[in-house]
This record gives C-alpha cells, sequence and structure tokens, in this order.
C-alpha cells in the first residue's frame, strides 16, 4: 500500500493562506479551445511593438554560448547600465525581472514578527510575496483619486516595520504621486525603514511633477529604485529587472540572490536596449497616442476610467467586469478583471495594444454594451 503523507502539516501558515499568482491561458490555447483564428491580448501590460531589431541580433550573437553559464555578476550590463543612469556599480543588483528584487528584499530584510507596508489595491506580487513569507504585509488602502494614500502608508509604518513598497505609476490603477509628495512622506519615514520605489512604468511616464528619484538618492540612503525592461523595452519573456540603492545595503543584498539569476540571453538583450535607448521616447510617444484614444472612446462608452501614466487603462462600468472579460473573450479579446486587486466586481484593466488592436477591444466593447 502506497503511504500517504499530510504535505500541509509540514508548511508554514502563510504558505497555506496564499494564492498561487494566475497568469492566464496561453494566447495559443485560447484561439484552440474557442475556435478563434485570432486573439488579442490586453491583459499583461505587455509592450505589443515587439523587441528591437538590434535586441533580436544581439539575442541571436549570444545564442552559441548557451552552452555555457551566463555570468553570474552580469558585469558587462552592470557597467552599461551604471554608465547610463549615472551610477556606481556597486549600487546595482539584477533580478529574474524586478519581481525577483523585491522577493531578495524581503527575504533578506524581514524576520519573523517584523513587516512590511505597501498598497491594498497595488501590484498583486507584493500582497503574495509578504503572505508566504511569516505574513509579514500590512496593506493600506488607496486614498482619493486611486492613488497611493503616502500619509497612511507613513502612519503604518511602526517599530517593526522593515520595508515600505510604493507602485509608482501603480499597477493596477496607473496612477502616481507627485515629487512633492514623495518628498514629505521620505521626510516622515524613519532612516531605518528601507523604502522600495517599483518604477516598472517608469519610462511611459509624460507628468511633468512626477519624482526623479535616483536624484533623491543622497538623501536619503534608505531608498531604492526598482525598475525594468519587460515594459516599454519589450523584454517580458527574458525577466531583467533592476535595484539601484546604497552599495552598502546592496552588497548586502547579493547574498541573497541566486546565482546565475539572469540568463545569458537576457543580459545581452538588456545590453542592446541600453545602446538603442533613442528609442524609448517614439514607443512612449506612441502610447500615449493609443492611450489617450482608448481613454476617449471607453468614456464615449458611458464608463469611467482611471486617468493613466501607464500603458493600461483602469476601467470601471456599472457590469460585472468578470462577465464582461468572459464576453470579451468570446470575441478574441483578453483583459483583465480586477476582483483579485479587491477594486471590485466592476473594475477590469486594459493593456494598450497596438492601433488595429485596441480598435478590435473597442469594437467588441461596443458590440457587447449596446
Amino acid at each position: 500500500m502506497a503511504k500517504t503523507l499530510d504535505f500541509k502539516a509540514l508548511l508554514r501558515p502563510g504558505i497555506l493562506k496564499a494564492r498561487p499568482y494566475s497568469p492566464g491561458k496561453p494566447v495559443a490555447e485560447v484561439q484552440r479551445e474557442l475556435g478563434l483564428d485570432s486573439v488579442v491580448k490586453l491583459a499583461s501590460n505587455e509592450n505589443p511593438e515587439g523587441p528591437l531589431p538590434a535586441v533580436l541580433a544581439a539575442i541571436t550573437r549570444a545564442a552559441k554560448d548557451i552552452n555555457r553559464y551566463p555570468d553570474a555578476a552580469c558585469y558587462a550590463l552592470t557597467e552599461r547600465l551604471a554608465a547610463h543612469l549615472d551610477v556606481t556599480p556597486d549600487s546595482l543588483i539584477f533580478g529574474n525581472g524586478s519581481n525577483e528584487v523585491i522577493d531578495i528584499l524581503i527575504r533578506a530584510l524581514v524576520s519573523p514578527g517584523e513587516n512590511v507596508v505597501f498598497s491594498e489595491h497595488s501590484f498583486i506580487v507584493y500582497a503574495l510575496a509578504t503572505q508566504v513569507h511569516f505574513e509579514s504585509g500590512i496593506a493600506v488602502p488607496l486614498g482619493a483619486g486611486d492613488r497611493h494614500d503616502l500619509p497612511a502608508m507613513a502612519a503604518a509604518v511602526n517599530d517593526k516595520t522593515k520595508l515600505v513598497i510604493i507602485c509608482n505609476p501603480n499597477n493596477p490603477t496607473g496612477t502616481y504621486n507627485t515629487a512633492a509628495e514623495l518628498d514629505t512622506f521620505l521626510a516622515a519615514v524613519p532612516d531605518h525603514v528601507i523604502v522600495a520605489l517599483d518604477e516598472a512604468y517608469y519610462e511611459y511616464v509624460t507628468a511633468a511633477d512626477y519624482p526623479q528619484t535616483l536624484a533623491l538618492r543622497v538623501a536619503h540612503p534608505n531608498l531604492v529604485i526598482l525598475r525594468t525592461f519587460s515594459k516599454i523595452h519589450s523584454l517580458a519573456g527574458l525577466r531583467v529587472g533592476y535595484g539601484v540603492g546604497h552599495p552598502d545595503l546592496v552588497g548586502e543584498l547579493h547574498k541573497t540572490r541566486e546565482p546565475f539569476n539572469v540568463n545569458l540571453l537576457s543580459q545581452a538583450a538588456a545590453i542592446a536596449c541600453l545602446d538603442n535607448w533613442d528609442e524609448v521616447a517614439g514607443r512612449r510617444d506612441r502610447n500615449r497616442q493609443q492611450l489617450d484614444w482608448v481613454t476617449a472612446e471607453l468614456q464615449s462608452l458611458g464608463l469611467e476610467t482611471v486617468p493613466s501614466q501607464t500603458n493600461f487603462v483602469l476601467v470601471r462600468g456599472s457590469v460585472n467586469a468578470g462577465q464582461l472579460a468572459a464576453d470579451l473573450l468570446q470575441k478574441g479579446v483578453i483583459v483583465r478583471p480586477m476582483h483579485a486587486f479587491g477594486l471590485g466586481d466592476g473594475a477590469m484593466r486594459i493593456s494598450i495594444g497596438l492601433p488595429a488592436e485596441n480598435q478590435r477591444c473597442l469594437a467588441a466593447l461596443k458590440e457587447i454594451l449596446n
């Protein structure tokens, strides 16, 4: 007779209570299941333009060496990015996406009984990572205008707080906090509390009063800035993100980083992105043009939209978003309902696609709502 084990009895309570991240089905599987000729994916905040030709060429050149381990120190990428950002190389740590850098911070800083403060309605990984790590999360509701309530987050910091995470601009609302607001917040937070600013959508921002955080690091050595190549640079499938922090902190964080955590192709692709940085402005401007058009069209359908500084828009309506997303799926359009983010049954997030993809999404919405 086969033995049986109660594996749940072996696990920490935080693991048992956590829900795994749900990324949704692959596009090809959705096409097969529904018998669709094509599917438009507007659910994951990806850049629809795809990688630059120079990036693909760099990946091709690097591919001949995939029988070798990647550079564990990301030496060439570190030197290139340090020069680009005008920071010292020892200020940088790379991860398998900026998600990993978030996880590294939590694992390195937070002991049992200590906590992490973040927004209740923000990137879902914050809640997941802190849930599995000693159930350490303190979630603070958003404030007016679906923006981070920074005074409330500062008030939530206590003598057991080791880390505060602020997503700016915020996912999934697309909103941002201003430079003045952040200055006030940083002045209120004790120096021994690390503040991580997740700026995954930094390159999409057009607001003049958005904070330029790299310049704040001298006055606030407890600041860590997180960015990624997944979004505007179109490397979501290669997973390369990074953190910028005080060298003394970064040196300790490296102790918790997995060896070879950024693969060889990812490093080559990220360097090529930096070598072609002049393409970023055009990508940002094209996104903004489509974002403005999509927002206006959504409003014309009687839907509420939240002003966005990203490559997606948060939409609210009287229709159940889960049902609306299911109806859109039948028409070959994938969007993301927001009930898992705690934003209510009527909220959904729509990523900005190529013009034809956006037009298809809006046409499908009009058919369903009318």
